[in-house]
């Protein structure tokens, strides 16, 4: 899952060429309900497809907002 127009934007190149030594799993980019969910849910109706998508970007919204909040009082910190 990507996202278009975000803050971040402009950091967003550059990230993929810092390389600080951790290996998270990178859910922005790789989705959440698709490690979790099987994957035979994703293979069948498109409208579910589509919703499981939809909901999908409700949490990584959700936990993008998680992570802003955990660093927030850290003024120099970029996202």
């Amino acid at each position: 899952m990507d996202f278009k127009a975000e803050l971040g934007v402009r950091h967003s190149y550059r990230k993929n060429f810092i390389y600080i030594g951790d290996n998270k799993y990178d859910y922005e980019k790789n989705g959440i309900l698709t490690k979790t969910l099987p994957k035979i849910l994703f293979k069948g109706n498109s409208i579910l497809v589509t919703f499981l998508q939809f909901v999908d970007m409700r949490i990584i919204m959700l936990f993008k907002y998680i992570d802003k909040l955990k660093t927030f009082k850290y003024i120099t910190q970029m996202y």
